[in-house]
């Protein structure tokens, strides 16, 4: 007779990753420095157009943020956002319908969070990105996005957006 032993696998993956099963330590004080993006937002182009709205809410116990966008053609996107304390940088990794996108950085020496990272298109070329939020003194946060074609030489505008915060009804 044959015995089927049944093994729980969740655990050893923890394990094997380095994590833990109990209680998670409080996150480092840098994985604040994003917080200036935490809201409820309608942002508007710079032509005073709405571009979209967006959600950005902690999670994991404030180890992460989770965005959550929906533009106004419909189109929506998520990303997930954390600092990683190992190397000192913040990381995006960014889903939506044009495909994916990671990106990692950090605080800029004027309190701008600039993240960056690259895609390769199906024939092979090479896109750098480079995305800047702002936190404005009004409240407001700016986002400018940015791609380059030839390695960082030149860069092009791909979204120019202004944050404002929803009205609490």
């Amino acid at each position: 007779m044959l015995r089927t032993l049944k093994l729980n696998v969740r655990p050893l993956l923890f394990l094997g990753l380095g994590l833990s099963l109990s209680a998670s330590p409080l996150p480092p004080p840098e994985a604040s420095q994003f917080d200036f993006w935490l809201g409820e937002w309608i942002v508007m182009a710079p032509d005073g157009k709405n571009a979209g709205t967006n959600r950005v809410v902690k999670i994991s116990g404030g180890w992460g943020l989770l965005e959550n966008w929906t533009g106004a053609n419909g189109v929506t996107g998520h990303s997930l956002n954390t600092y990683q304390a190992s190397g000192g940088v913040w990381r995006q990794f960014w889903v939506g319908a044009g495909g994916v996108l990671e990106l990692k950085g950090g605080l800029d020496l004027l309190g701008n969070m600039v993240l960056s990272g690259e895609t390769t298109g199906h024939d092979g070329t090479v896109r750098r990105h480079r995305i800047t939020w702002t936190p404005r003194s009004d409240g407001n946060v700016r986002q400018f996005w940015e791609s380059s074609n030839d390695g960082g030489l030149t860069w092009t505008p791909v979204f120019d957006g202004l944050y404002r915060r929803k009205s609490v009804k």
